[in-house]
C-alpha cells in the first residue's frame, strides 16, 4: 500500500532511479553518434564523422577567412598601402581552433594552420587550398 501511492522513501528512490535512467539514455543517444544532418561515416563528405562542434570550428574558420578575403579585396581594390590591407589575425585565430582531424585536407603543406598563415601572408596557392577545404566541409558559400 506504500509503494502504491508513491509516497514516502520508497516513492522518491523510484522516481530517481527512473530520473537518472531517463537522463542515461539521453546521454547515450548523445553520445552514440546519431547524426540529425543524415550524413554517415562513408567519407564521402570531407566532414563525416564530425561532431557538431567540429562543425561549429569549422564554419567560423570558413566565415573568418571569407571575411577576410572580402577586406583585402576592397582595400586591394580601392588602391589602398600595404599597412591598409588586414592582417588575417582573426583567420588565423580560426584555423587554430579547428579540430585535428580537419587537418587532413590540408594537402602536402602540412596543417590548416600553416596553409592559413601562408595565405594571408599572400600566396595564393594556400588560399586556395583554404577555400577548397571550406568546400569540402559544405562551407564554400561562405568564402570568396
Amino acid at each position: 500500500m506504500y509503494m502504491e501511492h508513491g509516497g514516502g522513501r520508497g516513492g522518491r528512490i523510484v522516481r530517481r532511479v527512473a530520473g537518472a535512467v531517463v537522463v542515461a539514455a539521453v546521454v547515450a543517444g548523445m553520445v552514440s553518434g546519431c547524426s540529425l544532418d543524415g550524413s554517415d561515416d562513408s567519407g564521402a563528405s570531407g566532414d563525416s564523422g564530425a561532431s557538431e562542434m567540429d562543425r561549429a570550428w569549422q564554419e567560423n574558420y570558413c566565415r573568418e577567412l571569407g571575411s577576410w578575403q572580402r577586406a583585402r579585396n576592397s582595400a586591394t581594390e580601392e588602391g589602398a598601402e600595404s599597412d591598409a590591407v588586414p592582417d588575417g589575425d582573426a583567420v588565423v585565430s580560426a584555423a587554430r581552433q579547428l579540430p585535428s582531424a580537419a587537418y587532413e585536407g590540408a594537402g602536402d603543406d602540412g596543417s590548416m594552420l600553416d596553409v592559413t598563415v601562408m595565405a594571408v601572408r599572400g600566396d595564393t596557392n594556400a588560399e586556395g587550398e583554404a577555400v577548397a577545404y571550406c568546400a569540402a566541409a559544405g562551407f564554400e558559400t561562405l568564402t570568396r
